[in-house]
């Protein structure tokens, strides 16, 4: 009986180094500075605008292809703040830091709209509010593109990286149903910083 309960009394140790032995092994939370926490905020704040845009459209666009790309989009992307917003309550730290997001990035390079240009999308006419979307939003996927590639090469937690691949795959593949709509309204796409020359690493750090 004495070596049968030593035999088990074997197993909780077992488990319980194996648990230990496995949280080592895994990613540390990251901390405020990290790269992992900036691309969360940076990436949120750059979604916002694009659902704020999607909204609009989804409300007034009149092209049954046009109404659905911002469906998408709204959806998408309001989803993926929530998953973003998660990660960082899961670390321990505020949806928002002390400095501005996107603090140090060119706006243009990263495809933001002005403000003037995102309220312009509640008042010009339907048509004319289609295009500017259109050509808006095109500029925004460049933008979260590039976010998306310079955050693989900074990035440590796993679920981050695997959210920036998708982020690449999801809008470029986008990026062609908009470049369809707008070669559908006699716009050929305008080139954009990136089209012909790979942009500069965005510092993380």
């Amino acid at each position: 009986m004495q070596r049968r309960v030593q035999r088990y009394g074997l197993v909780p140790y077992v488990v319980l180094s194996g648990l230990v032995l496995a949280a080592a092994a895994w990613p540390k939370w990251p901390d405020s500075a990290s790269s992992d926490v900036q691309f969360a905020r940076d990436m949120s704040a750059h979604h916002t605008q694009a659902v704020t845009m999607s909204v609009t459209l989804l409300k007034r666009a009149a092209d049954p292809a046009v109404k659905l790309l911002a469906q998408d989009i709204a959806l998408t992307q309001q989803a993926q703040i929530g998953q973003m917003s998660g990660w960082l309550m899961a670390w321990g730290h505020p949806i928002s830091g002390s400095e501005a997001p996107m603090a140090g990035m060119n706006p243009k390079e990263m495809g933001l709209a002005t403000p003037d240009e995102v309220r312009q999308l509640n008042s010009l006419p339907v048509a004319l509010a289609e295009r500017q979307y259109l050509t808006l939003m095109r500029a925004h996927h460049r933008g979260g593109v590039a976010m998306a590639q310079s955050a693989l090469n900074s990035v440590e937690r796993p679920e981050v990286r695997a959210f920036a691949e998708r982020t690449v795959v999801a809008q470029t593949s986008e990026l062609r149903a908009i470049d369809a709509l707008l070669a559908q309204r006699g716009q050929p796409p305008a080139p954009l910083p990136g089209d012909t020359a790979p942009m500069e690493p965005m510092n993380h750090e």
